[in-house]
């Protein structure tokens, strides 16, 4: 499954694979790369696991597709983040956060569409 938005010079993509009944997120744009990765488990008491490699700055973006994927799908998901631009202006980074929200949305969509599928 894959989702693509383009504002100006910025797209992100998302791509999701299953793993069994969990899910492996990527979101990218730019300069694709590995920024951040977290991991949140179904359960919302638990704590969402981040990673974030030195000089990045995708760990807050990573935790909150996590989280939100999890607690509506009560699925692990593991989102891996990776998004660079050169020059990326405060309004920018706010524009790329505000995609990854809606990338997320309509991702969730698709996949809350797809059990409901499954279920007839």
């Amino acid at each position: 499954m894959r989702f693509c938005l383009r504002r100006g010079r910025l797209k992100l993509e998302l791509r999701v694979q299953h793993l069994g009944r969990d899910l492996q997120v990527v979101l990218s744009g730019g300069a694709a790369h590995l920024g951040a990765v977290a991991l949140a488990a179904p359960d919302k008491t638990s704590e969402t696991a981040v990673f974030v490699l030195p000089g990045h700055r995708e760990d807050q973006l990573a935790r909150r597709m996590a989280r939100r994927m999890a607690d509506v799908l009560k699925r692990a998901v593991c989102v891996s983040a990776g998004v660079h631009y050169d020059d990326i202006s405060k309004k920018e980074i706010a524009a790329v956060e505000r995609m990854a929200d809606a990338l997320t949305e309509r991702c969730l969509t698709a996949l809350t569409a797809e059990q409901k599928d499954a279920t007839c």
